[in-house]
């Protein structure tokens, strides 16, 4: 593999993927803590969620990943590619959907997918 890719890619690909783990766990925790804590409705209760998580992702990607300073720009570089993000998410589903598939396809389909156009984006333009 490292052949074919520079060796701080594949170190950026690994911590890239933790960081994502990490923030999924944040973004769970989040929703679960307002839905059942503070009775708030579930879909603001996850908009909240991708809030707190995307600005973790966003520092802890800077710090560990790429290993660069904070900026706005950049921060709005990375939400941007968050964004297509959910709408790859979404691509995947109604795909799924479409093709008669049962849902969790799509899903899968974009745990597959996203990690690596989300990485790639964010190595070659938002942390560029």
């Amino acid at each position: 593999m490292s052949s074919r890719f520079p060796p701080d890619a594949v170190r950026q690909l690994a911590v890239f993927a933790v960081t994502g783990l990490v923030n999924t766990l944040i973004h769970l925790l989040v929703v679960v803590a307002l839905v059942e804590w503070w009775a708030v409705y579930p879909a603001l209760a996850n908009a909240c969620a991708f809030f707190v998580a995307n600005l973790f992702s966003f520092w802890a990607n800077s710090r560990w990943t790429f290993a660069t300073r904070l900026s706005f720009g950049r921060y709005q570089r990375f939400l941007l590619v968050s964004l297509l993000g959910l709408v790859v998410t979404v691509a995947a589903s109604m795909l799924a959907q479409w093709l008669s598939w049962h849902y969790l396809f799509g899903v899968l389909l974009s745990f597959v997918c996203l990690p690596l156009l989300t990485f790639a984006a964010h190595r070659y333009w938002t942390w560029r």
